[in-house]
């Protein structure tokens, strides 16, 4: 099998960040401060993202298990400082599964 064959297998970004934002909404009202919870609502229209960024080394503290690469994405949502375009008001990181049959998902929230 080609290494290209394995990756047809896994999630797309797009797909990684669809999930991400909707485990997100899910739960933000949860594992947010009430003040962020309206932050991101009011704002999100405007500066509002979802992005896949390099995983992050930190991911094997928090979830007790060697992170690879190309099974995992980072996800960072949040607010995009208008000033240089980047995301820098992060309300959630997200380690997620790219591979369908093995449904995963880490979050550290904001306030953790």
């Amino acid at each position: 099998m080609e290494n290209s064959d394995l990756h047809t297998a896994l999630l797309s970004y797009d797909d990684v960040i669809e999930a991400a934002y909707d485990i997100f909404l899910e739960m933000a009202q949860d594992s947010l401060e009430p003040a962020d919870v309206l932050l991101f609502t009011a704002q999100f229209d405007d500066r509002g993202a979802a992005e896949v960024v390099e995983t992050g080394a930190d991911w094997p503290e928090h979830v007790g298990f060697p992170v690879e690469d190309d099974t995992y994405a980072e996800v960072r949502i949040g607010l995009v400082n208008e000033a240089n375009d980047e995301l820098d008001d992060i309300f959630a990181r997200m380690l997620i599964s790219r591979d369908p049959d093995n449904k995963f998902c880490h979050i550290l929230w904001k306030r953790d």
